[in-house]
């Protein structure tokens, strides 16, 4: 961003202060949306920090909020400090999270989380786990003292495939316990969603891969299941059809699979669908850029994300270009970004030293 980023004029950001539905019963009061940020910042048995509470509620003038990922279990770690949700002491100090989020008047989703290959021993304790045994041979920086490289995962089980579906409908399950208005499926980004839907890494030749169908199942399946805990309006999934990270390379076709994903979420009434990328610019192999794509083939609620300032988002508004607006950086920067937006206020540029220390 700008370090001098200019100062809004109210009128150019109307259409983000018009209210919105989400589902049969969820109403947002604007179109701003606070997108998932990881934060790598818990408790030492994986509890969110208790900086947390106000982290949320602070920005709780937003439509709706989004958790930085919450792993679902142990096995999907993959960071340091990241916050779980799979046992009592996380549903207790998430609890304190959306208790503070409401009295404010704010919604927030818990986007849940399993890294898959981009998981590592050294947090989780166990060898990583994918949809096929495929490695990124990349450096991670680690904690402090220590860097490493990604581990060749273990190809999934079928048996493993349906304890992590399970992880996921536990989690979804201490997320409605914990007050969460709904729950994020984490299915960008390189992670183990995505995993499943792109032919790079999945190179199965069972009922979870090959075909753009069986490449969908993963994420239908792990859908299906935390609608029957939450209702399907309360079950959104971030996806990326532009790679960009963790070395997921496009194959041609993996769009299909994505297709197919789009068309379940349609018919089954999903919360939303959130773009996950960093700059949503136009993406040659799709032809349009990636919040275009996933327009064009989900007719449901659509987040955009992507470098957007609070014009161009009014601005894409304005073209229906999609129906709420998330922003990550520029939140972390202003908590008090929509009070900002909505008088014109000059906003805090996002920089390393604002995360370091961002509470």
């Amino acid at each position: 961003m700008n370090a001098h980023m200019p100062t809004l004029v109210p009128e150019l950001v109307e259409p983000l202060f018009t209210p919105f539905k989400v589902g049969a019963s969820l109403v947002l009061k604007n179109r701003i949306v606070l997108a998932p940020c990881t934060r790598n910042r818990s408790e030492l048995d994986y509890a969110p920090a208790k900086s947390a509470i106000n982290h949320y509620a602070s920005r709780a003038a937003a439509g709706l909020l989004i958790t930085e990922g919450v792993v679902v279990s142990q096995q999907a770690r993959g960071g340091p400090a990241l916050p779980g949700i799979y046992t009592a002491s996380h549903v207790a100090r998430w609890a304190e999270v959306t208790d503070a989020v409401h009295a404010r008047g704010g919604l927030i989703f818990a986007q849940l989380w399993h890294l898959g290959r981009m998981a590592h021993s050294f947090y989780s304790g166990t060898q990583a786990i994918a949809p096929s045994a495929v490695l990124d041979d990349a450096a991670r920086h680690g904690e402090r003292y220590y860097d490493f490289r990604h581990e060749l995962p273990l190809e999934m089980t079928d048996a493993q495939i349906r304890e992590t579906i399970s992880s996921f409908v536990e989690a979804a399950k201490n997320a409605k316990t914990a007050g969460f208005d709904g729950i994020e499926l984490h299915a960008a980004n390189g992670y183990l969603f995505d995993q499943f839907l792109k032919q790079h890494t999945n190179r199965r030749c069972d009922a979870w891969g090959g075909s753009a169908e069986k490449r969908a199942r993963f994420l239908i399946e792990v859908f299906d299941a935390c609608a029957t805990v939450l209702g399907a309006d309360r079950v959104g999934v971030r996806l990326s059809p532009a790679d960009y990270m963790s070395e997921m390379v496009h194959t041609d076709g993996d769009e299909d699979g994505l297709k197919v994903a789009l068309a379940h979420l349609h018919r089954a009434a999903a919360a939303y669908v959130h773009t996950g990328i960093e700059d949503d610019s136009f993406v040659p192999y799709l032809r349009q850029t990636a919040t275009e794509f996933l327009r064009a083939n989900f007719s449901g609620t659509l987040i955009a994300n992507g470098g957007y300032s609070p014009a161009s988002a009014a601005q894409g508004l304005r073209g229906n270009k999609a129906d709420l607006y998330s922003f990550g950086r520029l939140f972390l920067a202003n908590s008090d970004l929509v009070e900002r937006i909505s008088h014109g206020k000059q906003l805090v540029p996002y920089s390393r030293a604002v995360y370091d220390t961002m509470r």
